[in-house]
């Protein structure tokens, strides 16, 4: 199993997370999507069975989206630059065996090496409901401002979480 960039190669047609709209984007969409450069679309898979996939694309917000005290040191008549976790789904026959969250650490680890080309100051995603909400919540996803199904992480937590990560990993 590895993680790739979609591609010719990818068997799309045979995926189905139980979410129509997320398997219709995959299928029908997510090529002209990248193409028009409007997201990247990572792909986890075995072979050219696609097992799981998410989509990273940049983001601008008005600082007013977030807490003050998160903002504050920002130029409040700026934008503030994030990326979108556009869409994340699982292939239902790979659903329980911890697949979404292999998906959500790789895009923290895209996301940090973004940050570290271009800056950027955190992740954000849009909980498709109140059901799947708690899974980006337990990750220390907050809701922003004014729409309690998007949820932001600042980068400075996904470092810390990767720190935490790494001292474990080497003992």
């Amino acid at each position: 199993m590895r993680f790739s960039h979609l591609n010719s190669e990818h068997d799309r047609a045979a995926f189905d997370c139980g979410v129509p709209e997320l398997n219709a984007f995959l299928k029908n969409h997510a090529t002209q999507y990248i193409k028009r450069g409007m997201c990247a679309v990572h792909v986890f898979s075995e072979g050219n069975v696609v097992i799981g996939y998410f989509t990273l694309s940049s983001l601008s917000l008005k600082p007013t989206t977030f807490p003050a005290n998160i903002t504050k040191r920002y130029p409040q008549k700026m934008s503030v630059p994030c990326w979108l976790l556009g869409r994340l789904a699982v292939d239902i026959r790979f659903k329980r065996q911890g697949i979404g969250v292999r998906l959500l650490m790789a895009a923290f680890s895209q996301v940090l090496e973004l940050e570290q080309r271009a800056g950027g100051f955190c992740l954000v995603v849009d909980a498709k409901n109140e059901s799947i909400k708690p899974f980006y919540l337990k990750f220390g996803f907050k809701p922003v401002l004014d729409d309690e199904l998007r949820l932001y992480l600042p980068v400075s937590s996904i470092k810390e979480m990767n720190a935490q990560a790494s001292m474990v990993y080497s003992q």
